[in-house]
């Protein structure tokens, strides 16, 4: 397999995932330390930085002239002027892992065109090649490459086959300003609750998006992201037959900060919910 190739990209992804996810995995009985960021409810704990540490050493290991963008170290510098840089989140579902509730992934997506030191809006034409989430408490490896399959643990996968808005399970989240915009976000509830089967609030974007992928839930959405996650699972959740846009209905480019993925006729429904003009 060639440097750089989805084959091996997906290979080299899944084999670090997964180291990282036993790490996390290990760690779960355990004490953790527990610090905030911007707010009380952006956590960090020292398994996050762990995970991070390690998922960086073993891409600069195999792949010393690529790029790294972690959601918790930034920026690595490249070491030569590679197109590929690595979007990375160590541990999507911080605030779970911390309060001991087993619903959280290792996500990392290897991404053409973008440099770590570049602004975060040069993400919009950057070109996610390859994609890997991993769920360490269930074992679950979900990969896809740009120009291949979704699958789960090597097995394809595809969206459900749901109908409509009203047979779906719907799938959400909260942006970590929701203690000063609680009122603004809970309009997207209250317009959708009544017309979905149920909503389903987990807490880690990355496993919801994959999720859709696999047609454990039939649409997600949520507002306030960052490109770390949505890079690996809007890949897999599109891949597998899933729309994955921005609440306009455009192309969901990295630099998006909404989401929204779903079987095209369940999209375009729950899309008249959540755009501008009915917000």
């Amino acid at each position: 397999m060639l440097p750089g190739t989805s084959e091996e990209l997906l290979r080299v992804g899944g084999r670090v995932a997964r180291e990282a996810g036993a790490l996390i995995r290990d760690r779960m009985p355990q004490s953790r330390q527990i610090e905030t960021k911007a707010n009380a409810v952006d956590l960090v704990t020292d398994t996050d930085q762990a995970a991070d540490m390690l998922i960086r050493r073993r891409l600069k290991e195999a792949f010393p002239d690529h790029g790294c963008l972690t959601e918790e170290s930034g920026g690595a510098p490249k070491a030569n002027a590679s197109e590929i840089c690595w979007v990375v989140d160590p541990l999507d579902g911080t605030v779970n892992f911390a309060h001991g509730v087993p619903q959280f992934a290792v996500s990392l997506a290897a991404v053409e065109g973008f440099s770590p030191g570049d602004d975060l809006s040069k993400l919009s034409a950057g070109k996610t090649l390859a994609g890997v989430v991993y769920d360490p408490m269930r074992d679950e490896l979900f990969t896809a490459s740009h120009d291949g399959a979704a699958c789960l643990n090597s097995e394809p996968i595809a969206v459900a086959g749901c109908r409509s808005l009203d047979e779906a399970l719907v799938a959400t989240g909260f942006p970590y300003d929701r203690r000063e915009r609680a009122d603004e976000y809970l309009q997207d509830w209250h317009r959708i609750l009544p017309r979905c089967r149920d909503l389903r609030r987990a807490g880690a974007a990355a496993l919801d998006l994959v999720w859709v992928a696999m047609g454990r839930v039939d649409a997600y959405w949520e507002r306030g992201l960052q490109p770390w996650d949505i890079a690996a699972g809007a890949l897999i959740a599109r891949q597998a037959g899933a729309l994955a846009t921005d609440f306009a209905g455009n192309d969901l480019f990295l630099d998006a900060r909404e989401v929204l993925a779903a079987p095209p006729v369940v999209h375009d429904e729950l899309r008249g919910f959540l755009s501008p003009q009915e917000g």
